[in-house]
């Protein structure tokens, strides 16, 4: 028996180690949660939804403290590498906690990796280089971000270095990583309070009159208010129940990533109080930012002109300026050009931390597949000196590059936003739900039991309105063919190496009876 246990996993020790505080884990949590990606996602596509934003609020942020104090108690239990992934393959069933877990990395890396490679450019660079030629009447710079806006193959192999380089920095170690994050995060927490604080602070007719002027340097267009309010684009009703209960799937796009500090609580110092703290924190950061940046462009903007914009912009594709993404608008609408700058730069540097962050979860989670054999052996080697998988780092950042050229083909950055809504309903479907199943099965506090009920209620109708709610990428033929695919084919990956390992002589039954050593 105790030659049998020897050979259950690759090694005694994982060789990582335990190095992120508390900051360092909500830092990171904030990271793969794209706090100024989710942030704009919401203020763009809840006006095609419409409703209250605050009433909104109400539905998600109850949920997901439901899910939240779930993957809270699972990173807890089970400070391991992917902790769900662990918790659900030993107490529900091993291929469903692989398909859930490996899922969460189809979603994290290749899906919203390859659409960070766009949207760098798309609400990064190119309105960078728009806002800096409007404010120093310097065209040239706006015929260049245009330039790279209407060229797809431009935009993928900006993107592809993008990925490559961020992809890498994990590869130097820890406090490397952790360092960048203490630039990026601060800094994105203030850009996305400043653009708060501008909504709030300018008024309706200079933010309008600021926009007006702009679309007539930028486009020619006299009068893009008048332009904008004057057509006939259906406006979602504001107190509408069903709009108000739809704009859940739309919260959920940021809320689905805060659980992230559950995939590497291998690396947690304290993992019982850290991991709690960084998921509850960072799902009250996000509901604040989400919902104020949204309530406060309607407030600035006016319900109906910003309902129409987005809808032209992102739906038809005919408004005369860039996407009207928060970080534009914003800029603009203060008038002035630093604080635009500093918008612009906060995007394009939080979306570099996204890429840096996927790599080094996606590894992890490779790494963790390997530790249980699904994957090749050498996909868990840990560098001795840096402690980190160096393999699994290069590959997700092969697996993003793949992402990327699969977003780039058909290319518009409102395609690519509204597919990532496929990715968070791949999330939603197995990550979440089958943990929730597994806590029910396994445990007898009655609490965490009552808990699970309530999260998988919530997680099935969140799930529903994916596929149903229109103005969410996920209702579609493509929406539903990516979602199926993706299951079908990450079963047949955990049963194919389960038949190869037993070629081998080596059995899943046994690997799957024992907690993956620290």
């Amino acid at each position: 028996m105790e030659k049998s246990k020897k050979g259950v996993f690759l090694r005694e020790s994982s060789g990582l180690v335990r190095e992120f505080g508390i900051l360092d884990t909500l830092w990171f949590n904030i990271s793969l949660l794209g706090l100024l990606f989710s942030t704009y996602y919401i203020a763009s596509t809840g006006p095609l939804v419409g409703g209250n934003p605050l009433l909104g609020l109400i539905l998600p942020i109850l949920g997901f403290f439901l899910i939240g104090m779930i993957f809270s108690y699972v990173g807890s239990k089970i400070p391991r590498v992917a902790a769900d992934y662990v918790y659900v393959s030993r107490n529900l069933h091993p291929a469903l906690g692989f398909v859930g877990n490996a899922g969460y990395f189809l979603a994290t890396v290749p899906l919203f990796m390859g659409i960070t490679g766009i949207t760098l450019q798309t609400f990064g660079l190119i309105p960078l280089l728009t806002i800096l030629g409007y404010y120093t009447h310097n065209f040239s710079l706006i015929a260049i971000g245009s330039q790279i806006e209407s060229n797809p193959y431009l935009i993928m192999a900006i993107g592809a270095v993008e990925i490559v380089i961020m992809s890498f920095l994990p590869i130097f170690g820890n406090k490397v990583y952790r360092g960048f994050q203490w630039l990026a995060i601060p800094l994105a927490l203030i850009a996305a309070i400043g653009m708060i604080i501008v909504e709030l602070a300018v008024s309706h007719s200079l933010a309008i009159s600021r926009l007006n002027n702009f679309a007539l340097t930028y486009a020619n267009v006299t009068n893009l208010y008048s332009n904008v309010t004057s057509t006939n684009v259906p406006v979602p009703a504001y107190y509408n129940i069903y709009n108000i209960i739809s704009l859940n799937p739309v919260y959920v796009v940021g809320f689905s990533y805060i659980i992230n500090t559950v995939y590497i609580a291998g690396e947690v110092r304290n993992a019982k109080r850290n991991i709690p703290i960084s998921i509850l924190g960072t799902l009250v950061i996000g509901g604040f930012i989400f919902t104020a940046a949204l309530a406060l462009e309607y407030y600035q903007l006016g319900y109906e002109f910003t309902t129409k914009m987005m809808y032209l912009s992102i739906v038809q594709g005919t408004l005369p300026i860039p996407t009207p993404y928060l970080d534009l608008l914003e800029g603009v609408a203060s008038g002035n050009i630093i604080v635009s700058v500093i918008f612009s730069l906060a995007s394009i540097i939080q979306l570099l931390m996204y890429l840096s962050a996927a790599s080094f979860v996606g590894s992890r989670l490779l790494f963790s597949y390997a530790m249980d054999r699904i994957m090749p052996d050498f996909i868990g080697d840990v560098s001795e000196k840096k402690h980190v998988p160096i393999k699994a780092i290069i590959l997700s950042m092969l697996a993003g590059l793949i992402g990327l050229v699969l977003f780039t083909l058909p290319v518009t950055s409102a395609g690519a936003f509204l597919l990532s809504s496929v990715a968070v309903a791949i999330l939603m479907l197995f990550p979440m739900t089958v943990l929730s199943i597994a806590l029910l099965k396994t445990e007898k506090n009655f609490k965490i039991r009552i808990v699970a009920i309530l999260a998988i209620i919530y997680l099935i109708f969140t799930f529903y309105q994916y596929l149903t709610v229109p103005a969410i990428g996920a209702d579609s033929v493509v929406g539903y063919g990516i979602l199926a695919g993706s299951i079908i084919i990450l079963f047949a990956i955990f049963y194919i190496a389960k038949f190869v390992r037993s070629r081998h002589g080596i059995d899943f039954n046994m690997i799957f009876k024992e907690i993956p050593p620290e």
